[in-house]
């Protein structure tokens, strides 16, 4: 036995997933009135509507949505702990680090993990896709610059990081306007750099498309590089470039409200039982930031 749900919630889940009681019934080879018994008795024992009828298709309340969406999380968390429960060890720690944190926090934060005698595997990805792996049970934390879902995450702040415009040559008396008139290196979607600077877009009135031109590169380290060509600008947080800046073969562009001051932060799913390892990792991941 590898979980402790009730049987008729997993079968909402099955619902949720397939979309229909049809669909679920053919995936757990029952009839689709053994279906709705089951839910309809577990409306009865929850005191909640968990079905909207209108015609003859079925819907999900939101009510039923929340439900599933807790025990999914719960029917992962319960894996760790059977493993650990039948191991006698706590879990390997399975982080995610957003590509641009990678870069200037990584190896010194995984230093202070193993110091402090945790088994760790490690990720490397953007924000969408941590976000989606943490969902699926493939990673237990993960270590963000972008917005997430705070319906399905806890988060532990670890802190701010400045985030500024950066060319290969020195922009004078630059405006919102004026770069515009720049080629601009931007990360691909999913990215937390990307989504930080359509935001700060959106909210003085433009966006992506008011540049000249854009190029989205997946790999921070590749534009870091094109922007020594002076191929463009771009925007990134300002510890990627700490040596370049002061060896001035990159300058940052001096934009009114720059640097920005960015929130990164440690997720994991809400409710999990690891939660107090997590702080501990948190903790970590602060320190590391402060000293960078």
């Amino acid at each position: 036995m590898d979980h402790f749900l009730d049987h008729r919630i997993e079968t909402l889940a099955v619902v949720a997933q397939t979309g229909s009681l049809t669909a679920a019934a053919k995936v757990l080879f029952i009839s689709q009135p053994a279906i709705s018994q089951q839910l309809a008795s577990l409306e009865v024992d929850l005191k909640l509507p968990l079905l909207s009828h209108q015609g003859r298709r079925i819907t999900l309340t939101p009510a039923a949505k929340e439900l599933v969406s807790y025990a999914n999380r719960l029917k992962r968390d319960n894996q760790a702990v059977l493993n650990y429960l039948r191991n006698g060890q706590t879990p390997p720690l399975k982080l995610g680090v957003t590509r641009s944190l990678a870069a200037f926090l990584l190896p010194r934060l995984l230093k202070k993990i193993i110091a402090s005698d945790h088994q760790v595997t490690v990720t490397i990805g953007n924000t969408a896709e941590l976000s989606a792996q943490l969902l699926t049970g493939q990673l237990s934390v993960a270590l963000i610059e972008g917005n997430f879902e705070r319906q399905e995450f806890a988060a532990e702040p670890i802190g701010n990081a400045a985030f500024a415009g950066i060319s290969g040559h020195l922009i004078s008396q630059p405006s919102l306007t004026t770069i515009f008139d720049h080629l601009l290196l931007v990360r691909e979607l999913g990215s937390g750099t990307r989504e930080i600077l359509t935001s700060w877009l959106a909210a003085h009135n433009a966006s992506l498309s008011d540049f000249k031109q854009s190029l989205a590169l997946s790999s921070p380290l590749a534009i870091i590089e094109s922007l020594k060509q002076d191929l463009g600008i771009s925007f990134m947080y300002r510890a990627l470039v700490k040596v370049e800046l002061a060896e001035q073969s990159l300058f940052e562009i001096a934009l009114p409200g720059f640097p920005l001051q960015h929130p990164l932060n440690l997720i994991y799913l809400k409710g999990s039982t690891f939660a107090s390892e997590f702080h501990e990792i948190s903790q970590l991941a602060s320190q590391v930031l402060q000293d960078s």
